[in-house]
């Protein structure tokens, strides 16, 4: 059985950040957890192969190459030079490091441009693909930790969208609606 995990991070402590685990298309665990150390806890005691995580890698003074990538592609992100953006991958990589220290593969995504990719573009009409309607009432932060699973999850299987560039990759879900 192929488990995985996906993180909607948060930029601080005082928002919460969305965690679901997910065992091939089971949702074994969705929550919201504040601290960095409630996150790698409950990680670790799931021991997913992969964790997809909504946050850029890598720091920038303005967009980096593989942003740019991505909005010519049609995707829309923020730049990780922005200051609330800063926190947010100091963040992630602390939580990075930590995970990958215990053999957690990590890769960055991002649930808005997942939509897209998936061709689906509501939360409703994914889910609806996945049975996962009776979630739709969560918080925006769990359902965006639910895409960030289901990409580790079509990772792992070799069906995630690899978008690459100098300074980073970012996996994406195939054409999942159609």
């Amino acid at each position: 059985m192929i488990r995985v995990a996906g993180l909607d991070l948060s930029g601080t402590i005082n928002k919460p950040s969305g965690l679901a685990i997910v065992e091939e298309f089971e949702i074994l665990y969705l929550d919201l957890l504040i601290s960095d150390e409630d996150i790698i806890r409950v990680v670790k005691s799931y021991r997913p192969m992969v964790i997809a995580i909504d946050s850029p890698f890598s720091h920038a003074e303005g967009y980096r190459e593989i942003d740019l990538v991505l909005k010519r592609m049609g995707f829309r992100v923020l730049p990780p030079g922005w200051r609330g953006m800063k926190l947010l991958v100091n963040r992630c990589l602390s939580i990075r490091r930590a995970l990958e220290e215990i053999g957690i593969t990590t890769i960055e995504t991002h649930p808005n441009s997942c939509l897209k990719s998936s061709n689906c573009y509501t939360y409703e009409k994914l889910f609806s693909e996945l049975n996962w309607l009776n979630y739709l009432g969560r918080s925006r932060d769990e359902l965006d930790a639910l895409i960030c699973a289901l990409v580790a999850l079509f990772y792992v299987r070799n069906k995630a969208i690899k978008v690459e560039a100098s300074d980073g990759t970012i996996y994406l879900l195939p054409k999942i609606c159609f």
